[in-house]
């Protein structure tokens, strides 16, 4: 019993919604492109100061693995 409670319930991978949301806490203040590709969340966007954005978040975790900024 102790362990079932140890254990989180598996959520499922993340929906765009969530990735969306993500993106804006982010920075991104006008998305491009949203789409999975391989498991990868790749999320194309726009800062508030004009210079894009790339973030890259894994669909089963949520962690972000690539958030980047083009100067």
């Amino acid at each position: 019993l102790s362990l079932a409670l140890a254990v989180p319930a598996a959520a499922g991978p993340l929906s765009i919604d969530v990735v969306r949301a993500l993106a804006f806490e982010k920075g991104i203040v006008k998305i491009e492109e949203v789409e999975l590709d391989d498991g990868i969340w790749e999320v194309e966007g726009y800062g508030s100061d004009g210079h894009e954005i790339e973030m890259k978040v894994e669909a089963a975790s949520g962690n972000i693995i690539k958030l980047e900024r083009d100067d």
